[in-house]
């Protein structure tokens, strides 16, 4: 057996339970060799055979679901994939639109924004928000499948579900998941960045600091702050290049090694020539507790433990991409 095989195999019985794993395993191992065969007696090669039988049996995910002895409940397991594709695009999109309307009306509405009001002001519509799109997706399938014309149904499932091949047995997609992921959590960390030079003292209840003004120094504005933002802006199009190609490329990789070696050095040249924190925090609770000494040590310390640990790894994906395929024995 091939580590293709092999891998196609895993992936179908990950979604089965434990009872059936084995069993099912050794039937797919067999049904797999015999349909090889069946293509090397009409003259293909081994690895053509083997691509086109995989092929035929099609989506992991899917021949799992003919497999399962229980419905997937409310949902068939024809429409089943295409119902959790839904849900894994539409939740994240609603809850993010959720949070950025329920922060904007909370900071719109109130006079002195405080973190803790604001926190209390958003979590009730985001449980709310959540519960309505699972709700709703869920109600649409579950009555979809049961006035829909089978070749309607067959025409939702082959057009909606994300479009299985080969390829995605390769090495390179076992990090597919992951790339997306964390692309997804980058882009959060950069509208939470791109907050952070206007987010008031008053905000965190030490407005006494400096009158409820920024923590960042607003001087910074004529040439630190637009720079800082065209960083982030080149980071979240990295960002979002990774959630459409949905898999971390070299090119990419390279581009986010490079980009993090322009933020280290970027970062550090304004921690040493410039006053980052607002005058007014830095003269008074920071020049009365000494840390004025210590500070700007302790931003570099952060700034290129960060900016290493980034590095390794982007090292560490560009070492697993183009791995080449190895025959293993069953």
């Amino acid at each position: 057996m091939t580590a293709l095989t092999r891998r196609y195999i895993d992936q179908v019985v990950a979604h089965l339970s434990e009872g059936q794993r084995e069993g099912i395993s050794r039937e797919l191992a067999a049904l797999i060799s015999d349909m090889q065969e069946e293509r090397l007696a009409t003259g293909a090669d081994e690895a053509a055979a083997e691509r086109e039988a995989l092929e035929e049996l099609g989506d992991p995910a899917r021949l799992a679901a003919r497999y399962r002895n229980a419905p997937n409940y409310l949902i068939g397991p024809e429409l089943y994939p295409v119902y959790v594709r839904a849900l894994q695009w539409l939740v994240p999109v609603v809850l993010m639109v959720s949070l950025i309307v329920n922060i904007v009306v909370y900071s719109a509405t109130e006079a002195e924004a405080n973190i803790g009001a604001m926190i209390g002001q958003i979590v009730g519509p985001l449980i709310s928000a959540l519960f309505w799109i699972l709700g709703s997706v869920t109600l649409f399938f579950w009555v979809f499948e049961r006035v829909a014309r089978p070749r309607d149904k067959t025409a939702v499932a082959r057009d909606g579900a994300r479009h299985w091949s080969v390829d995605d047995l390769g090495i390179e997609m076992a990090h597919a998941r992951e790339a997306r992921s964390e692309a997804i959590g980058g882009l959060v960390m950069l509208v939470l960045l791109a907050l952070v030079p206007l987010i008031p003292t008053s905000f965190f209840y030490v407005g006494h600091l400096n009158d409820g003004g920024p923590f960042v120094n607003q001087g910074l504005w004529n040439f630190w702050l637009p720079a800082y933002y065209v960083l982030l802006a080149v980071e979240a199009m990295l960002g979002i290049w990774t959630i459409v190609r949905g898999r971390t490329t070299r090119p990419r990789l390279a581009a986010r090694a490079a980009m993090d070696v322009v933020a280290g050095l970027f970062f550090t040249v304004l921690v040493l020539t410039q006053q980052v924190i607002d005058p007014a925090i830095s003269s008074g609770i920071l020049q009365t507790s000494g840390a004025t000494d210590w500070v700007d040590v302790l931003y570099l310390v952060v700034i290129w433990v960060v900016v290493l640990w980034d590095l390794y790894v982007c090292v560490k994906y560009w070492r697993t991409l183009g791995v080449p395929e190895r025959l293993v024995t069953a």
